[in-house]
């Protein structure tokens, strides 16, 4: 590397940690002179620049860059950067562009691999549930929607005994049972759409996004 690589180098990763600003723009400014870096050493500006690139919210510059990088750490079989594992950490700030940038279902097939490779980190599981939930159907919407209504029924009906029962004590009862009945509708609803979604992603992934439901059925997580 001749001197004019090293000073680019140097000034780059001099710029601190949390430079991510100043560093994307560095990096965007003299990528010409880059080129002149040894392999190595521009391997470790691409893979810090689209940790960058992410940090600032840069998330569509991010995926068109990420690939190629991802190519090469694990051609060069580059395990670590920074103290992390640099291709799980790449490939959920893949998933995770993806998610802020709407595109839940490019996302979920990435997240779905990375909980095969990685049990153990809850932050792919749960980002994975939360993708599911953004793309929940019409009529998930639908069950959701009355059983909320039936909630807002049921408080009106207590408010409406707060203020009133005085005054029409005796047709108050049967609002009463309906109240009852409405609050039972509404978390039976509730209870078996969450029922379903967790058993939704036991299929998909393995494990359930609730521990509690992971020790029942005796999945090490």
């Amino acid at each position: 590397m001749d001197n004019l690589s090293h000073q680019i180098y140097l000034q780059y990763f001099g710029m601190g940690e949390d430079a991510w600003r100043g560093k994307v723009r560095f990096y965007e400014e003299n990528e010409k002179k880059l080129t002149t870096l040894s392999f190595d050493d521009k391997i470790e500006l691409d893979m810090d620049y689209l940790l960058c690139l992410f940090e600032v919210g840069r998330y569509d510059r991010f995926l068109s860059k990420v690939d190629p990088v991802l190519e090469n750490v694990i051609a060069e079989n580059i395990y670590h950067f920074k103290g992390e594992n640099i291709f799980f950490e790449l490939l959920f700030k893949k998933a995770a562009s993806y998610f802020q940038l709407k595109q839940f279902e490019k996302s979920k097939t990435i997240l779905k691999q990375l909980i095969k490779m990685d049990r153990s980190k809850s932050i792919y599981l749960g980002l994975y549930s939360i993708c599911n939930r953004k793309l929940n159907n019409d009529i998930n919407r639908s069950i959701k929607a009355t059983a909320m209504a039936a909630f807002l029924i049921a408080l009106s009906i207590t408010l409406a005994r707060i203020f009133l029962e005085p005054f029409f004590d005796v047709y108050i009862q049967p609002f009463l049972i309906l109240r009852t009945g409405l609050i039972i509708y509404a978390i039976s609803c509730l209870f078996i759409l969450e029922l379903t979604f967790q058993f939704k992603i036991k299929k998909e992934t393995g494990m359930f996004t609730i521990s509690l439901f992971n020790r029942i059925y005796g999945d090490k997580v």
